[in-house]
Protein backbone atom coordinates (compact mmCIF):
# COMPACT_ATOMS: atom_id res chain seq x y z
CA UNK A 1 0.00 0.00 0.00
CA UNK A 2 2.74 2.27 0.20
CA UNK A 3 4.21 1.54 -3.12
CA UNK A 4 0.93 1.29 -4.69
CA UNK A 5 -1.33 4.24 -3.00
CA UNK A 6 -4.98 4.17 -3.30
CA UNK A 7 -7.50 7.06 -2.16
CA UNK A 8 -8.52 4.81 -0.07
CA UNK A 9 -7.69 1.40 1.31
CA UNK A 10 -10.84 0.25 0.75
CA UNK A 11 -10.21 0.12 -3.23
CA UNK A 12 -7.72 -2.23 -3.44
CA UNK A 13 -10.43 -4.42 -2.69
CA UNK A 14 -12.66 -2.62 -5.14
CA UNK A 15 -14.84 -4.42 -8.07
CA UNK A 16 -13.33 -2.02 -10.77
CA UNK A 17 -10.60 -3.18 -13.00
CA UNK A 18 -8.41 -0.12 -12.80
CA UNK A 19 -8.73 0.05 -8.88
CA UNK A 20 -8.55 -3.83 -7.60
CA UNK A 21 -5.21 -4.97 -6.13
CA UNK A 22 -4.94 -8.57 -6.61
CA UNK A 23 -1.85 -8.86 -4.06
CA UNK A 24 -3.28 -6.77 -1.31
CA UNK A 25 -6.86 -8.05 -1.68
CA UNK A 26 -6.05 -11.81 -1.91
CA UNK A 27 -4.29 -11.63 1.39
CA UNK A 28 -6.77 -11.10 3.77
CA UNK A 29 -10.58 -9.23 3.01
CA UNK A 30 -11.68 -5.96 3.64
CA UNK A 31 -13.29 -6.28 6.54
CA UNK A 32 -10.66 -7.84 8.15
CA UNK A 33 -8.26 -5.24 7.57
CA UNK A 34 -10.72 -3.19 8.87
CA UNK A 35 -11.22 -4.44 12.14
CA UNK A 36 -7.00 -4.22 12.31
CA UNK A 37 -7.02 -1.26 11.22
CA UNK A 38 -9.42 -0.06 14.12
CA UNK A 39 -7.93 -1.60 16.72
CA UNK A 40 -4.14 -1.57 16.73
CA UNK A 41 -2.42 -0.37 19.58
CA UNK A 42 1.36 0.41 20.39
CA UNK A 43 0.96 1.48 23.40
CA UNK A 44 -1.62 0.97 26.00
CA UNK A 45 -4.29 3.13 26.24
CA UNK A 46 -5.62 2.48 29.93
CA UNK A 47 -2.32 4.34 31.43
CA UNK A 48 -2.13 7.00 29.06
CA UNK A 49 -0.75 10.18 31.00
CA UNK A 50 -3.73 12.98 31.22
CA UNK A 51 -2.33 16.56 29.98
CA UNK A 52 -1.26 18.47 32.58
CA UNK A 53 0.92 15.45 34.34
CA UNK A 54 4.43 15.43 34.08
CA UNK A 55 4.73 11.97 32.25
CA UNK A 56 2.69 13.79 29.19
CA UNK A 57 3.71 12.62 26.07
CA UNK A 58 2.08 13.93 23.02
CA UNK A 59 3.11 10.90 20.67
CA UNK A 60 2.66 8.49 23.81
CA UNK A 61 0.48 6.31 21.35
CA UNK A 62 3.47 5.53 19.12
CA UNK A 63 6.39 5.90 21.38
CA UNK A 64 7.39 2.52 21.53
CA UNK A 65 7.45 2.56 18.19
CA UNK A 66 9.54 5.50 17.88
CA UNK A 67 12.19 3.99 20.37
CA UNK A 68 12.15 0.64 18.55
CA UNK A 69 13.22 2.74 15.41
CA UNK A 70 15.58 4.69 17.51
CA UNK A 71 16.92 1.97 19.29
CA UNK A 72 17.65 0.31 15.80
CA UNK A 73 19.60 2.98 14.01
CA UNK A 74 21.27 3.73 17.05
CA UNK A 75 22.71 -0.28 17.47
CA UNK A 76 23.46 -1.49 13.41
CA UNK A 77 25.47 1.07 12.07
CA UNK A 78 28.74 3.08 13.19
CA UNK A 79 28.46 6.34 11.67
CA UNK A 80 31.51 8.35 9.69
CA UNK A 81 33.27 10.48 12.09
CA UNK A 82 31.67 13.77 9.67
CA UNK A 83 28.34 14.18 10.91
CA UNK A 84 25.37 16.63 10.48
CA UNK A 85 22.60 18.07 12.31
CA UNK A 86 19.29 19.82 10.84
CA UNK A 87 15.24 19.65 10.97
CA UNK A 88 13.57 17.38 8.96
CA UNK A 89 9.42 17.31 7.89
CA UNK A 90 7.22 14.37 7.79
CA UNK A 91 4.68 15.63 5.61
CA UNK A 92 1.01 15.50 7.21
CA UNK A 93 -1.78 17.36 6.54
CA UNK A 94 -4.34 15.70 9.30
CA UNK A 95 -5.39 17.52 12.88
CA UNK A 96 -2.20 17.24 15.45
CA UNK A 97 -1.43 19.56 18.14
CA UNK A 98 2.45 18.75 17.43
CA UNK A 99 2.18 19.46 13.96
CA UNK A 100 4.23 22.39 12.82
CA UNK A 101 4.42 25.09 9.54
CA UNK A 102 7.56 26.03 8.19
CA UNK A 103 7.38 28.27 5.45
CA UNK A 104 10.51 28.22 3.99
CA UNK A 105 10.72 24.67 3.87
CA UNK A 106 9.76 22.31 0.63
CA UNK A 107 7.17 20.64 2.77
CA UNK A 108 5.31 23.66 4.60
CA UNK A 109 3.27 21.18 6.92
CA UNK A 110 3.57 18.40 8.99
CA UNK A 111 5.82 17.01 12.08
CA UNK A 112 9.19 18.66 12.48
CA UNK A 113 12.33 16.29 13.69
CA UNK A 114 15.46 16.92 14.86
CA UNK A 115 17.46 14.64 12.74
CA UNK A 116 21.45 13.42 13.14
CA UNK A 117 22.53 12.00 9.88
CA UNK A 118 26.28 11.02 9.09
CA UNK A 119 28.02 12.15 5.33
CA UNK A 120 26.29 9.21 3.46
CA UNK A 121 22.77 10.24 4.41
CA UNK A 122 22.18 7.45 7.18
CA UNK A 123 19.60 8.56 9.91
CA UNK A 124 21.30 7.75 13.33
CA UNK A 125 19.77 9.69 15.64
CA UNK A 126 16.69 11.77 15.65
CA UNK A 127 13.85 13.22 18.14
CA UNK A 128 10.29 14.28 16.77
CA UNK A 129 10.03 17.77 18.11
CA UNK A 130 6.06 18.23 19.57
CA UNK A 131 6.07 21.63 20.19
CA UNK A 132 6.40 23.82 23.10
CA UNK A 133 5.17 22.73 26.86
CA UNK A 134 2.37 24.81 27.48
CA UNK A 135 2.50 28.78 27.32
CA UNK A 136 6.34 28.50 27.56
CA UNK A 137 8.90 29.33 24.52
CA UNK A 138 11.64 27.26 25.42
CA UNK A 139 15.37 29.68 25.30
CA UNK A 140 18.29 27.71 23.47
CA UNK A 141 16.34 25.14 22.43
CA UNK A 142 19.03 24.63 19.36
CA UNK A 143 21.80 24.18 21.81
CA UNK A 144 19.63 21.64 23.50
CA UNK A 145 18.59 19.64 20.55
CA UNK A 146 22.68 19.68 18.74
CA UNK A 147 23.49 18.69 22.85
CA UNK A 148 21.27 15.27 22.87
CA UNK A 149 21.76 14.04 19.72
CA UNK A 150 25.55 13.91 19.60
CA UNK A 151 25.76 12.98 23.19
CA UNK A 152 26.86 10.25 22.24
CA UNK A 153 29.67 11.59 20.21
CA UNK A 154 31.81 12.79 23.45
CA UNK A 155 35.48 12.60 23.26
CA UNK A 156 35.47 10.47 20.15
CA UNK A 157 36.63 13.37 17.65
CA UNK A 158 33.37 13.61 15.41
CA UNK A 159 33.37 16.45 13.07
CA UNK A 160 29.48 18.10 13.65
CA UNK A 161 27.94 20.55 10.95
CA UNK A 162 24.56 22.91 11.70
CA UNK A 163 23.16 25.59 10.10
CA UNK A 164 23.13 29.48 12.05
CA UNK A 165 19.90 28.25 13.58
CA UNK A 166 21.65 25.84 16.24
CA UNK A 167 24.91 27.98 15.95
CA UNK A 168 26.30 30.28 19.24
CA UNK A 169 29.51 31.02 21.11
CA UNK A 170 28.14 28.69 24.51
CA UNK A 171 27.31 25.81 22.39
CA UNK A 172 30.62 25.54 20.52
CA UNK A 173 32.62 25.88 23.59
CA UNK A 174 30.65 23.08 25.08
CA UNK A 175 30.96 20.86 22.13
CA UNK A 176 34.86 21.45 22.06
CA UNK A 177 35.31 20.99 26.08
CA UNK A 178 33.70 17.65 25.55
CA UNK A 179 35.84 16.26 22.30
CA UNK A 180 33.49 16.92 19.54
CA UNK A 181 34.72 19.42 16.83
CA UNK A 182 31.82 21.57 15.45
CA UNK A 183 31.29 23.62 12.60
CA UNK A 184 28.20 25.74 11.64
CA UNK A 185 27.22 29.32 10.19
CA UNK A 186 26.02 32.17 12.31
CA UNK A 187 24.11 34.89 12.61
CA UNK A 188 26.23 37.90 13.78
CA UNK A 189 23.41 39.07 16.14
CA UNK A 190 24.35 36.60 18.60
CA UNK A 191 25.56 36.96 22.08
CA UNK A 192 29.23 36.39 23.13
CA UNK A 193 30.82 37.37 19.51
CA UNK A 194 33.52 39.50 18.54
CA UNK A 195 33.14 42.33 16.37
CA UNK A 196 34.63 42.11 12.55
CA UNK A 197 34.97 44.23 9.71
CA UNK A 198 31.82 45.50 8.46
CA UNK A 199 30.42 44.26 5.01
CA UNK A 200 31.50 47.42 2.90
CA UNK A 201 35.45 47.14 4.34
CA UNK A 202 35.82 43.58 2.50
CA UNK A 203 35.95 43.00 -0.84
CA UNK A 204 35.19 39.86 -2.60
CA UNK A 205 37.28 36.73 -1.44
CA UNK A 206 38.75 38.79 1.19
CA UNK A 207 37.92 37.71 5.28
CA UNK A 208 38.50 38.23 8.43
CA UNK A 209 38.50 36.31 12.02
CA UNK A 210 38.96 36.25 15.25
CA UNK A 211 39.74 33.29 18.25
CA UNK A 212 39.67 32.95 21.59
CA UNK A 213 41.95 31.27 24.02
CA UNK A 214 40.48 27.66 23.67
CA UNK A 215 40.91 28.15 19.49
CA UNK A 216 37.13 28.64 18.88
CA UNK A 217 37.37 30.80 15.69
CA UNK A 218 35.21 32.71 13.39
CA UNK A 219 35.52 33.72 10.21
CA UNK A 220 33.91 36.03 8.30
CA UNK A 221 34.42 35.84 4.17
CA UNK A 222 33.20 38.34 2.02
CA UNK A 223 31.86 35.92 -1.07
CA UNK A 224 28.37 38.29 -2.94
CA UNK A 225 27.59 38.81 0.59
CA UNK A 226 29.10 38.11 4.19
CA UNK A 227 29.72 33.94 4.95
CA UNK A 228 30.65 34.05 9.19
Amino acid sequence: MGIKKQCSYRDYWSSAPDLHDDYVSNIMPVNRFSWLLSHLHLNDNSVIPKKGDANYDKLYKVRPFLNLILKNSLAVYNPNRIVAIDESMIKFKGRHSSKQYMPKKPIKRGYKVWALADKYGYLWNFDVYTGKSGDTVEKNLGARVVKNLSAPFKNKNYFLYFDNYFTSYPLMSYLKSNGIYACGTVNMTRKYLPQLKDDKSLKQGEYDWNTDQFSISIIKWKDKRSVI
